[in-house]
């Protein structure tokens, strides 16, 4: 009897559906794949104007002290932020733009370094570098969060001598509460109700790689002071660099989970002991701090991601390691007993 054609075509080849499926999770793959990389490309494009932020506080009158403060470098290990700040004069405040017509003091909440800086009458103003603290916990790397505060202020010093021996406050530097019970200021309230306070326009720029400056702002209560400037910063890691770090944990966690079910099938003879397994166990002990390493700006061991995964990764990778070489001596010795 002649088989017929169908028939014919399922016993020379494959079933047309056995072909499909297979083709299709390979592109589906790729397709995911090809979307990652693309996505990665992009947001790294378009970064730049994601974590960038300006701040332009304007001055209340046509005199007044200009100051730039550009974010040059950001140590979340020490807590630190380093500003550098230029300075520009305007109205009856200026002989031209960086020499003044009168004396004036800028003091500043800094960390290290000076705090108060004095511009004499006629001299030129240059440009300052300023550290600044920060608070926050960096060991929840990538998800830590840091805050800090920049506080400015501008008097006239010759004030400051004759308000020392008047008990007298000027009445239009009313200070509000939330000002005086802040812990960052560089002056103290009394001070704030009796110096000669200048008018000042304050413009605050921030773009570090690997850092977001998002909800950053300026503080409203400090505008109804004259010459006193606050701004709030929140400093947070970039959506990359968090990517980057969930990507790496994740590899972690399979190298370590892939090595972990191998050893347990070698222990229980369900595989037999090769040669390759125990130096791919010892390379990878060695391979996952490199692999660790690879995470922007990553502080040292002990992070919450560590906690997470590198840490138990490690322990797996050693603990097969041994795991192997035990049963590699005891298998040695049963054959030799033989």
């Amino acid at each position: 009897m002649q088989e017929s054609e169908p028939a014919i075509g399922r016993r020379r080849g494959r079933p047309e559906s056995s072909r499909f499926w297979p083709s299709l999770r390979a592109t589906l793959i790729a397709a995911a794949f090809a979307t990652a990389y693309l996505s990665s490309l992009w947001n790294n494009f378009t970064e730049s104007k994601q974590r960038t932020v300006t701040l332009q506080i304007p001055p209340a009158s046509a005199d007044y002290l200009q100051m730039d403060a550009n974010v040059v470098r950001v140590d979340l290990l020490r807590s630190e932020i380093t500003t550098r700040i230029t300075f520009r004069l305007a109205g009856s405040l200026a002989q031209d733009s960086l020499r003044p017509a009168t004396d004036l003091q800028l003091v500043i909440n800094t960390i290290n370094g000076r705090q108060q800086f004095d511009f004499w009458k006629g001299q030129r103003i240059n440009p300052i570098e300023a550290v600044f603290p920060l608070e926050g916990n960096v060991n929840f790397y990538p998800f830590d969060h840091h805050k800090g505060v920049l506080w400015f202020f501008v008097t006239v010093p010759e004030r400051q001598l004759v308000a020392s021996k008047l008990p007298l406050e000027d009445p239009e530097n009313v200070v509000p509460k939330e000002l005086e019970n802040s812990p960052d200021l560089p002056v103290s309230p009394r001070v704030l109700r009796q110096r000669d306070q200048i008018d000042t326009r304050t413009i605050f720029s921030a773009s570090i790689p690997g850092l977001t400056f998002k909800g950053s702002q300026n503080i409203p209560s400090a505008e109804a002071l004259k010459g006193l400037t606050g701004i709030e910063l929140h400093l947070a890691r970039s959506r990359s660099v968090i990517a980057i770090s969930i990507a790496t944990m994740l590899l972690m966690a399979a190298l370590s989970m892939g090595v972990l079910v191998m050893t347990l099938k070698v222990v229980r003879r369900s595989w037999t002991l090769d040669a390759f397994f125990l130096p791919t166990v010892v390379s990878l002990i060695f391979g996952l701090p490199a692999l660790r390493s690879i995470q922007p700006n990553i502080p040292p061991p002990g992070t919450f991601g560590d906690a997470l995964v590198f840490t138990w990764a490690e322990i797996v990778a050693s603990g097969s390691a041994v795991a192997l070489m035990v049963t590699w001596l005891f298998r040695r010795q049963s054959d030799n007993r033989r």
